[in-house]
């Protein structure tokens, strides 16, 4: 079974949402990882938006369906994720260039 539209296009519209709102989001994903003693660093930031997705993802399709997902839409949602990473890591590089921080 592979996602359905209506999830594609909700994971789509999330991320989209997230792009138009980064430096918020970012501030507030920065602020968390701190608070909990993780270095907010570029790696750290992108696994913690992935797995934010992830999340959603999983939870829409449990919401909708009651059940979980299938490996083939895993397959599918980390594929739509994958297009979205490298503007996602170009846009938190500049924030923490911002920051005063390399990122690394």
């Amino acid at each position: 079974m592979t996602l359905t539209n209506e999830v594609k296009e909700r994971l789509e519209e999330v991320i989209n949402e997230w792009l138009l709102r980064f430096d918020e989001i970012a501030e507030a994903e920065l602020e968390f990882l701190e608070k909990i003693g993780i270095e907010p660093k570029l790696e750290t930031l992108l696994s913690y938006t992935a797995g934010v997705l992830d999340s959603l993802v999983g939870s829409f399709i449990h919401c909708l369906y009651d059940r979980g997902m299938t490996e083939e839409e895993d397959e599918e949602m980390i594929e739509l994720m994958k297009r979205k990473i490298p503007e996602l890591e170009i846009k938190f590089k500049a924030f923490l260039r911002e920051k005063g921080d390399t990122g690394s």
